[in-house]
């Protein structure tokens, strides 16, 4: 009998036991509105992926925690030379890879290189074209050598598409495969990735700033934002965005976290600055003077999204957006009527003019160019709406085909990236096929300097003359980003970039 009863004491303990080991795991189950396409930051394309590869890998540097300041990470200090063309880092030491390798200089030169290598393609190619070479004088030293000063550099290395891999790892599995086994250094493992399912990462109790409190992470991919809610409402999720106003409203009211801040995306009116009547001045004023904005914008954003008056977000260097502000056209139908009638006269407008605007398919951007519409159908003007598939609109796009559009951006916190693929006439990212050399010369020159108040004038004269002068894109609305979150999550904060940053040089995130 006391046999039976010492064995039963023993499953008794060993089923507590496991019991107790399995409530202590922290599982963090976080929806993305879509799948990454790469989780390998050489061949990193979009936010999904960043994300995602954020908590993977450590870049030389960080802005997790500052957008605008630069923190150590995996280099502990750095030196720029007076000219601003040779960048020195010292690297962090005893630090490994998931794998057990150890980091060094060598690594980071691989990383590197691997990205302005032609072969592999990458996108983020483009923001190291200014690299003349990469020396590595020691185990843990890096120099970097530029052809001409580049403001934005440091912003580049910071990138989560700069995520420094392990060469002799990646050497070994190549781009491809590493792709779908990746390899970092940083808070947490890669552990499976299931097509349509489920990306799943392991903490990296070695991690150098901190151990991380959650044992597991779980990224699911949901698209539709009513899923997403739901699984939010319901429990499957710990951490959702990318939703719809009134689902977090709805959401708010159950008791579940919610918070925001001013994001880092854009949406706005665009029009070709070659195809008349579009290219005419006073065509794009009268639009301007035409549309309601300020009863369209909370009508179609809500919660989502303000205003927006310049085209650089505030915050970032060189937003300007009081000046803005204050020279945005206002609603006015008598000018614009004016203004359509008068080109009507000069034979710049035909009579019973019909013209397409286009978006791409969300809601929001759909229904800025229906307001469009809706608006100068009541001057004589047919406008027809259309939202092709992304793989058909954005050819057009580039090529010029589109007389308007309801287009979005969205990038760093430097103002160099709001601007020189935008405006630059050689750049294809140019919608509107605009063209002036103030601006040109503006935008070339403020990517060289690194005295901010110099960058920021440069930045001003460029926008005011693209877009309170030539008012060749209408800014509509800068985005919020908005986490909704379970209340056992704490310490999780939005990021402009929509990024989830779950371990950093101050946070920890954890559950309760």
């Amino acid at each position: 009998m006391k046999k039976i009863a010492v064995i039963l004491t023993t499953l008794l303990l060993t089923t507590t036991m496991l019991v107790t080991v399995a409530a202590a795991e922290k599982t963090l189950r976080i929806g993305i509105a879509k799948e990454p396409a790469s989780l390998n930051p050489v061949l990193i394309h979009g936010v999904y992926g960043e994300s995602v590869a954020g908590n993977i890998f450590d870049t030389l540097i960080s802005f997790k925690e500052s957008a605008k300041e630069a923190a150590p990470l995996l280099a502990e200090s750095w030196t720029i030379s007076k000219d601003g063309r040779v960048y020195t880092f010292k690297l962090r030491q005893g630090v490994k890879f998931h794998n057990g390798d150890d980091f060094t200089a060598s690594d980071v030169k691989f990383t590197l290189e691997a990205i302005m290598d032609e072969k592999n393609a990458s996108p983020s190619a483009q923001f190291f074209k200014p690299v003349q070479k990469i020396e590595i004088p020691d185990k843990f030293t890096v120099v970097i050598t530029l052809s001409d000063p580049y403001a934005p550099f440091l912003l580049a290395l910071g990138s989560h598409t700069a995520g420094i891999m392990p060469e002799k790892a990646t050497m070994a599995m190549g781009m491809e495969k590493f792709d779908r086994s990746p390899i970092g250094t940083g808070p947490f493992k890669f552990v499976e990735w299931s097509p349509d399912d489920k990306i799943v990462l392991a903490r990296n109790s070695d991690y150098f700033i901190a151990t991380p409190n959650i044992d597991k992470v779980i990224f699911r991919p949901i698209p539709k934002p009513e899923t997403m809610a739901a699984e939010l409402l319901s429990g499957g999720l710990d951490v959702g965005s990318e939703l719809l106003p009134q689902d977090i409203s709805r959401m708010q009211e159950e008791g579940l976290s919610v918070k925001s801040v001013p994001g880092l995306t854009s949406r706005y009116l665009g029009f070709n600055a070659k195809r008349k009547p579009f290219s005419d001045l006073r065509f794009r004023q009268a639009v301007y003077h035409a549309i309601p904005f300020d009863q369209a914008i909370p009508g179609i954003f809500r919660s989502d999204g303000d205003r927006a008056y310049s085209w650089i977000p505030v915050g970032v260097l060189g937003d300007d957006v009081e000046y803005m502000k204050q020279h945005t056209l206002p609603y006015d139908p008598q000018r614009a009527k004016a203004l359509f009638s008068e080109l009507k006269k000069e034979g710049v407008l035909p009579e019973n003019f019909e013209f397409t605007i286009y978006s791409p398919q969300d809601p929001q951007r759909k229904k800025i160019a229906t307001v469009v519409s809706t608006q100068l159908r009541q001057f004589g003007i047919t406008v027809k709406v259309e939202t092709p598939e992304w793989a058909t609109l954005f050819p057009m796009l580039k090529a010029g085909q589109c007389d308007m559009y309801a287009m979005g951006w969205g990038s760093v916190p430097d103002p160099d990236r709001w601007t020189y693929k935008i405006f630059i006439p050689e750049s294809n990212m140019n919608f509107s096929q605009y063209s002036d050399p103030l601006v040109t010369e503006a935008l070339k020159k403020g990517r060289t300097i690194s005295d901010p108040d110099l960058r920021a004038k440069l930045y001003h004269t460029a926008m005011r003359k693209a877009l309170v002068e030539d008012y060749i894109h209408i800014p509509i609305a800068f985005l919020k980003t908005t986490i909704v979150t379970s209340t056992r999550v704490q310490g999780l904060e939005p990021s402009p970039q929509r990024y989830i940053h779950l371990v950093t040089e101050k946070r920890n995130v954890d559950m309760n």
